[in-house]
């Protein structure tokens, strides 16, 4: 009868062994599990940027107003921490190069009522980057030559 009882103690002890075991294994396949899952919802976050981008590049660089929107969505994505902190690095720098010529800080005036006071408080706070991303119109070659349509004889 003592052999019996030592016999299920040792198979409870060893039951308990295994279903200790067992709860460690599945909290390290479930860490594991949402680990992936947040990578995999950065990256998603991430093309939807890119796809963002891509489908607004047209339009955002014809209608200023169209940019400054998207702006303020990832300035809103970063706050959320679902951007990288390299890439909203990157697009501050776009959106503070953007925003600080004169001409920018002039229409500003007349519609920072339309962005929310913290993405007003952002832009209004912040000081230029050190690396100032040129517009369009800068990067367009300029020439002294006139366009043959642009001259003065009819």
């Amino acid at each position: 009868m003592i052999a019996e009882a030592v016999t299920w103690s040792a198979l409870q002890a060893v039951a308990e062994v295994i279903g200790a075991i067992a709860v460690v294994a599945s909290l390290v396949y479930l860490a594991i599990q949402v680990r992936q899952n947040t990578r995999a919802v950065r990256a998603a976050t991430y093309d939807a940027m890119v796809r963002s981008s891509a489908d607004f590049l047209d339009p955002l660089i014809r209608d200023g107003s169209l940019a400054r929107l998207f702006e303020s969505n990832v300035f809103y994505q970063s706050r959320q921490g679902t951007l990288e902190p390299w890439l909203w690095e990157a697009w501050r720098t776009v959106m503070l190069s953007y925003f600080h010529p004169p001409g920018i800080r002039a229409w500003w005036e007349d519609r920072r009522t339309a962005y929310s006071e913290p993405f007003r408080q952002f832009l209004e706070t912040s000081e230029p980057p050190s690396v100032r991303i040129r517009t369009t119109q800068e990067m367009e070659p300029r020439s002294s030559a006139r366009r043959p349509a642009e001259t003065d004889e009819t």
